[in-house]
C-alpha cells in the first residue's frame, strides 16, 4: 500500500466526529512568488466540497491570510476558518466582528509599517488587520543577502516596538496581538464537537497544531524545498502539496462510500 493509501486507512479509523483542517499555502495551494497570484487548484477544492458535505466529518482552513485574501482563493460553505495565525476564528457562516486595538499597538504597527514601506518597496507586504507581514520570496531568489537583510531587520524593529514576531519561510511577520495555529485548532475542535482530527501543514507556524492534532489523532508535515528545519517527531510526512491533493482525494472519495 502507498504511503498515502496508509494514511487514508488510518484516517477512516479515527473516531468521528472528524475535524479535517488544512493550512492553505504551502500545503493545498503551491507556493507561488506573489501570494496575491495563489491559487487552490480545482480538483482539491472539489475534494475539500466533497469533505464539507461528508456525514461526520467537519472541515476546516486555518492560515496566516487575513479573512479578504483566504475568500479570493475559496468560497466554500459549511467550513470553519481560522486567519491571521487564529486571531479570528469563524464557524460555519459566522459573520467577523468589529476588532480593535489599544491606541499603543496601533501607533507601534503604524510605525512598523512607514519602515517596511520605506525600507522594503519590493517586498510584497500583506497588510491584515493586526498584523503586517513582510515576504522576500521574490527578492531572495535574485539578491539572497539583500533578502536574509531585510528580514534581520523587520526581526530588530518589530522587536524594538514590543510586537509580536512570526517567523516562516521567506516572511517576518510583526503582529500587535500574538496568535498561534495550535490555540485557533483547539478552539475549533472544542466548538466543533469534533473527537478527532487530522491538520496538515508545511511551515514552523504549524507546528503547535500539528502537535494538537498528534495528541488528538493525525498531524502530518507537507515537505518542500524551502523547508526550514526538521518536521515535529511525531508528524507523518508528505512530500508534497501534490500528495497532500491526492490524499485528500482519496479521502473524500473513501469517506462518502
Amino acid at each position: 500500500m502507498s504511503r498515502v493509501g496508509a494514511l487514508v486507512e488510518s484516517l477512516l479509523e479515527l473516531e468521528r466526529p472528524l475535524l479535517v483542517a488544512l493550512d492553505v499555502d504551502g500545503t493545498i495551494s503551491p507556493i507561488v512568488r506573489d501570494p496575491d497570484l495563489a491559487r487552490i487548484p480545482a480538483s482539491t477544492l472539489s475534494s475539500l466540497e466533497t469533505l464539507a458535505r461528508a456525514p461526520g466529518v467537519g472541515l476546516a482552513l486555518i492560515t496566516g491570510r487575513a479573512l479578504s485574501s483566504i475568500a479570493r482563493m475559496e468560497q466554500l460553505e459549511g467550513i470553519w476558518r481560522a486567519v491571521e495565525h487564529g486571531g479570528l476564528v469563524l464557524g460555519p457562516g459566522q459573520a467577523p466582528a468589529p476588532r480593535e486595538l489599544t491606541p499603543e499597538r496601533r501607533e507601534a504597527l503604524d510605525l512598523f509599517q512607514h519602515w517596511v514601506e520605506t525600507r522594503a518597496q519590493d517586498a510584497f507586504i500583506e497588510y491584515k488587520p493586526q498584523a503586517i507581514a513582510v515576504h522576500v520570496r521574490a527578492i531572495a531568489s535574485e539578491d539572497p543577502a539583500r533578502a536574509a537583510k531585510l528580514l534581520g531587520e523587520a526581526d530588530e524593529l518589530a522587536q524594538n516596538l514590543g510586537l509580536h514576531v512570526r517567523r516562516g519561510k521567506a516572511l517576518r511577520e510583526a503582529e500587535a496581538i500574538h496568535h498561534d495555529k495550535g490555540h485557533a485548532l483547539a478552539e475549533i475542535f472544542e466548538r466543533s464537537g469534533a473527537s478527532s482530527v487530522f491538520f496538515a501543514g508545511d511551515d514552523l507556524t504549524d507546528f503547535p497544531a500539528i502537535e494538537f492534532a498528534t495528541r488528538h489523532g493525525v498531524g502530518a508535515f507537507v515537505c518542500s524545498d524551502e523547508q526550514r528545519g526538521a518536521p515535529p517527531a511525531s508528524a507523518t510526512l508528505l512530500q508534497s502539496v501534490d500528495e497532500m491533493a491526492q490524499l485528500l482525494q482519496q479521502l473524500a472519495e473513501r469517506i462518502t462510500r
